[in-house]
């Protein structure tokens, strides 16, 4: 527990440095295909670019701190840290990457139903239920990669 939880924490910092830092633009990449995921699920008329016009004076911007990496970050410091098989590893980090991007998109399209119905729902539905899906999403799959990776050493499948 002690070597995961520095595992943790070291491969935190190095992922959280690439987020804040955008090195590779690794976040401005990510950015860019959530706000091309919204694109396919939005009516044309809603969105232009990173922009989700919700009326002639208020609009949603997708920034940064919206492309889902921060809740992916958590789960894949989490499963880099914990001890697996590297092909393991492999198959639930592109798992995790995959789910959390459709549960993102899933989130912000959520949030401009709640703001299209009323703008003072912003907040419940960004910072409070969107946030905690991400957030619980991350760490079911985490959860659930724990789960596999004891039921393969039952069955003997190091």
């Amino acid at each position: 527990m002690k070597k995961f939880l520095s595992l943790y924490l070291f491969n935190s910092a190095i992922l959280f440095t690439i987020y804040y830092f955008n090195i590779l633009y690794i976040s401005s990449i990510q950015t860019d295909l959530t706000a091309y995921l919204l694109s396919i699920i939005l009516p044309d008329n809603l969105i232009k670019s990173h922009e989700i016009f919700i009326d002639s004076r208020y609009s949603l911007i997708i920034e940064r701190a919206c492309n889902g990496l921060i809740a992916y970050f958590m789960l894949l410091a989490s499963i880099i840290s914990f001890s697996s098989p590297i092909k393991n590893k492999i198959v639930w980090i592109t798992l995790g990457y995959i789910i959390i991007n459709i549960i993102n998109t899933f989130r912000i399209w959520l949030i401009i139903k709640f703001v299209l119905k009323d703008k003072n729902y912003f907040y419940l539905a960004h910072d409070i239920i969107g946030n905690i899906l991400l957030i619980l999403t991350s760490l079911l799959i985490f959860i659930l990669f724990i789960k596999n990776r004891y039921n393969s050493i039952k069955k003997g499948k190091l």
